[in-house]
């Protein structure tokens, strides 16, 4: 077990983009945060030693008060050492990043924070539906700095309609005053079930065409390269040394444990998902009944899930393993496959290891879709 994630899901407003799970009502979250510790009980055997990462999100983690938190961290001090874990992230708001709270998250233990900028416009944060402004963001930040976090994740959105005339090339500019370790830079995404999904179907909001998105891609990848981040994934950035434990263990397919409702695991080939309701999460967890839903993945699927993380990262996958388990025949086409993408320079390769072509990494969704492996 490399990682724990913990998710936290509850929110005081719903962004009109997210479509992860969250409530906005705060009335189960003392039995919330009793259940997940019961959860952590339920699963000791899954626990090991080694932990790399703990990553604390949502949801938004920072409306957990100091004594919900330090109940959380006493419930996992009795399964592993917090101590020797090398990253422990804790999402949270610009409007979060108070004096006080900071400096109880470094007390307890937590060494990076993931926080959740978005946009330094405040037009643009009133369209998403954000709780904070870019004041609070400033003072925020500010406000890290005197706790002495060092190493800090900001999550930035582009991608966003023309119509809105943003300047997205000013706001990362400005940004980067703060000399954040990381950045989590994120395309605009339409997800059904929410709100801009419902303004999408009504005709309301026009999502941005495919070679703005590539242009502004571009832009901030170079930017950031400039200023000594490595682009080691399609949407991090980070300076040397600084990329994220907790992500990388999904994207090397490392095994970890997931606790709360909608919390996903991966062990020994088994995905498992908690299901996506607090109140029935509660439930459950009390009554002693399953909780959580799994499937165990095929060799194909395996295979399948390396390709399409691989081609997400710098790293890239390797050809030789891919091809390992596969028969002949269906060696062959992806082989020929591959040869085409090389071929186009969509994808590139060096001593086996293949990767996409970073100035075409918005395609690796599709690059991946063709060369998944199909059972016979």
């Amino acid at each position: 077990m490399s990682g724990i994630y913990i998710h936290i899901p509850y929110c005081k407003q719903a962004c009109h983009y997210c479509d992860f799970h969250f409530s906005t009502s705060m009335k189960t979250k003392n039995e919330m945060i009793d259940c997940i510790v019961k959860e952590m009980d339920i699963r000791e055997s899954e626990f090991s030693k080694k932990i790399d990462s703990l990553y604390i999100g949502g949801g938004t983690p920072s409306l957990m008060t100091n004594l919900e938190l330090e109940t959380i961290f006493n419930g996992l001090e009795k399964k592993i050492s917090i101590g020797d874990i090398k990253e422990i992230t804790i999402e949270i708001n610009p409007e979060d990043l108070i004096s006080e709270k900071l400096e109880f998250y470094k007390e307890i233990g937590i060494n990076r924070l993931s926080i959740g900028i978005q946009s330094m416009n405040n037009n643009i944060l009133k369209w998403m539906n954000r709780s904070h402004d870019t004041n609070q963001v400033i003072n925020g930040l500010n406000n890290t700095k005197v706790a002495g976090f060092e190493n800090i994740n900001l999550d930035f959105i582009y991608g966003t309609p023309k119509n809105l005339s943003r300047d997205y090339k000013s706001e990362l500019l400005e940004i980067l005053k703060f000399n954040p370790t990381h950045l989590s830079c994120y395309h605009l995404t339409i997800e059904d079930g929410t709100y801009f999904g419902h303004l999408e179907k009504n005709k309301k909001i026009k999502r941005i065409e495919d070679d703005i998105s590539q242009q502004e891609f571009r832009w901030i990848s170079e930017k950031l390269k400039s200023k000594n981040y490595q682009h080691y994934e399609i949407s991090n950035f980070a300076v040397q040394g600084k990329e994220s434990f907790h992500n990388s263990n999904y994207w090397n397919q490392s095994s970890y444990i997931g606790l709360g409702p909608g919390a996903h695991s991966f062990r020994n080939s088994t995905r498992r998902w908690n299901i996506s309701n607090n109140r029935l999460y509660i439930k459950n967890i009390k009554a002693g009944i399953p909780y959580f839903e799994q499937e165990v993945l095929s060799p194909y699927d395996i295979v399948n899930e390396k390709i399409m993380l691989g081609l997400r990262t710098l790293n890239g996958l390797d050809k030789d393993h891919v091809f390992s388990i596969v028969p002949k025949a269906i060696k062959e086409g992806i082989e020929s496959k591959l040869n085409t993408f090389l071929k186009d320079e969509i994808l590139l390769s060096t001593n086996n290891i293949i990767s996409m072509n970073p100035e075409k990494w918005l395609l690796s969704e599709y690059v991946s879709r063709e060369l998944f492996i199909l059972k016979e």
